[in-house]
């Protein structure tokens, strides 16, 4: 798989993406739940795109969002907006 032409960041930069601290980042790559690169067993690289992809993940829908999906069920709507 070859990554596109992006210039990896380091740890501090995933810091202030996230507002997590260094600590919790660690514990995250230990728990294998970010995305991260270390060649040769050096120090942890990051790519900011794929950060920011993790922070996007399991996006919760608002109330709003539920409650007009449920209309458009009882209704016999079809909803192109799966949630």
């Amino acid at each position: 798989m070859e990554k596109i032409r992006e210039k990896p960041v380091r740890i501090n930069k995933v810091m202030e993406l996230t507002g997590y601290s260094r600590s919790y980042i660690y514990k995250l790559t230990h728990w294998k739940k970010i995305p991260y690169y270390r060649p040769t067993n050096g120090q942890l690289f990051f790519y900011e795109s794929e950060v920011l992809d993790f922070l996007g993940r399991n996006r919760q829908a608002a109330d709003y969002e539920v409650s007009e999906q449920a209309d458009a069920i009882l209704n016999g709507e079809k909803s192109g907006n799966n949630l």
